[in-house]
């Protein structure tokens, strides 16, 4: 074979193995042709869904100690001054003017008294009679030693008092206006079992104790009970009974209020 001869063989399979290449690195080619570029790609845009904004459920109602729901409470309200359940304490008074137009004389229902006459409005007069009465027949021994007291006299008797004790005075009596005698439904009590005087060994006696249970039956409720000053604004007065009705006297020991705290709830300031 000839130099011609060869050299044209092997420029053939150099050709031919040009080819092979040519057609293996195809296939990496289309590859690379479509690969995606990644600076192209863009997040595909979703429809914003706006959260769901529940109703709040309504604030609980405060309950106060007394199991009372603050909404269902009763507030006290003005009112006049004939009301039974009106609240006059030394932050409410009464006017000075006011008086109640059905004061009776108890000693003309045969209520026992010191002096020559004492007043009470004519429901709890009638009240009274027959609360001295049913102490009377259980044994008990029920005397007034004050009713209704007017402004100027309330004022006098607080004056004289300030005169002796000065501001200690404070403790026992009301200054004119925030007396609940001049309601003309309060009483204080005394015996024979205490000189008649009006002190608070009255509280140790039997017939103390027949009020504390019974004088509710009659309308009747001690204002100024043992332990209650820092409530009232007033030392112990088991002589002390304050008229408000045998229905609101029913409610009020009940509710173990007693008297301030319940007309503190459902009492009537005085606007008259």
């Amino acid at each position: 074979m000839g130099l011609t001869e060869r050299v044209r063989r092997l420029r053939h399979r150099a050709e031919l193995l040009a080819a092979i290449l040519v057609l293996l690195s195809i296939p990496v080619l289309w590859s690379l042709f479509h690969q995606t570029d990644p600076a192209a790609v863009r997040p595909v845009a979703r429809p914003v869904t706006q959260a769901r904004v529940l109703p709040q459920a309504p604030a609980a109602a405060q309950t106060p100690l007394d199991g009372t729901v603050e909404a269902d409470r009763e507030k006290p309200r003005a009112g006049g001054c004939d009301d039974p359940k009106i609240l006059v304490d030394r932050a409410h008074a009464l006017p000075a003017d006011y008086a109640p137009d059905d004061l009776v004389s108890l000693p003309g229902l045969g209520v026992p008294i010191l002096g020559q006459d004492a007043l009470l409005r004519r429901e709890a007069a009638g009240n009274l009679e027959r609360l001295v009465a049913s102490a009377a027949a259980a044994g008990e021994e029920l005397t007034v030693a004050s009713a209704y007291r007017s402004y100027t006299d309330q004022r006098a008797s607080y004056a004289r008092l300030v005169s002796i004790y000065g501001k200690g005075a404070d403790k026992t009596s009301a200054p004119p206006g925030h007396s609940q005698h001049q309601l003309g439904t309060a009483v204080d009590f005394t015996n024979a079992a205490v000189g008649y005087q009006v002190r608070r060994s009255f509280g140790r006696t039997g017939t103390a104790q027949w009020l504390t249970l019974h004088a509710h039956e009659y309308g009747f409720v001690m204002a100024y009970p043992l332990g209650g000053e820092t409530k009232t604004g007033y030392g112990w007065e088991p002589w002390h009974y304050r008229y408000v009705g045998t229905d609101n006297a029913r409610r009020i020991r009940e509710s173990k209020l007693g008297l301030q705290g319940f007309l503190l709830r459902e009492g009537v300031l005085p606007r008259c």
